[in-house]
């Protein structure tokens, strides 16, 4: 008689924020790669912008609320046992999607608490494109790209984060800087697997496209995907960035004093990555 698999407590359970743009994404597809890793993909961000209890702005609003991503709900999924074949859980989500500190009682226990940053020159100017984009598809005006751009705080949430989880949970900060990444990348995931203790794979190097099974269903919509992730799941591996001279003199002046505050808080965590 086959064995029935039971629900178990992997003893590995890693939390992964991020900010827009810090290619978090395709950090998620390289863990996906390993089966034997679940994974989670933005349970928060699907609160914050698509739950009952949804805190974003209305021009972001793509619906009804979405049942099963209350704040509480999406604690109480992370926290869930897994069949006996996991060795271990990944689960990678925006910092600002939390909403700021009163919902940090919502962070699930057991975890690792990690974080992956960008340099804010980078991150915001690729968000600011982005958003560019997002007011040509909703007929939204331009002037409304600054403030999208910087959705849920930029940068300055995950240093919150960050400082919360160092200075008041008295954990040890687990940083990676995704420039690190996607220049030598079995590297600073070897490094990741060691701090985290998350059994580094080979698929974490290369991997087959479009895996998002994992996905929550109002994100694997083509549409969503194309909007919000199309490079990403398209990826195969990691690809080292271009050396190209950033222009930030198209950015609105509302990003450029984002910039200049969040480059010391970015410096600090920089300065204390793996």
């Amino acid at each position: 008689m086959a064995t029935r698999s039971v629900g178990v407590t992997p003893s590995v359970r890693v939390m992964l924020w991020a900010h827009a743009r810090s290619r978090s994404t395709v950090f998620e597809m390289a863990i996906a790669a390993e089966p034997s890793i679940k994974v989670y993909h933005e349970q928060f961000v699907m609160a914050h912008f698509h739950g009952e209890e949804r805190m974003c702005d209305e021009v972001y609003f793509r619906g009804p609320p979405v049942p099963g991503y209350t704040y509480q709900e999406v604690k109480d999924r992370l926290q869930t046992n897994c069949i006996s074949e996991i060795s271990a859980i990944f689960a990678k989500d925006s910092a600002g999607a939390l909403g700021g500190r009163a919902n940090y009682k919502y962070l699930p226990t057991g975890y690792i608490n990690t974080f992956l940053i960008r340099d804010p020159k980078a991150s915001i100017l690729s968000a600011y494109k982005c958003a560019l984009a997002e007011c040509d598809r909703t007929k939204t005006s331009v002037r409304s790209a600054g403030k999208i751009a910087i959705g849920g705080g930029g940068f300055i949430p995950i240093y919150k984060l960050y400082k919360y989880v160092t200075d008041e949970l008295k954990q040890h900060a687990i940083i990676e800087d995704s420039d690190d990444l996607v220049l030598n990348p079995r590297k600073t995931l070897q490094k990741y697997s060691a701090a985290t203790g998350l059994p580094f794979s080979e698929k974490f190097l290369h991997w087959t496209p479009a895996n998002t099974h994992h996905f929550p269903d109002l994100m694997k919509s083509l549409e969503f995907l194309n909007q919000f992730f199309k490079t990403a799941i398209e990826s195969t591996g990691f690809i080292p960035p271009s050396h190209s001279q950033m222009d930030l003199s198209e950015l609105p002046e509302e990003l450029k004093e984002h910039i200049d505050h969040a480059m010391p808080m970015y410096n600090e965590m920089a300065n204390n990555r793996l």
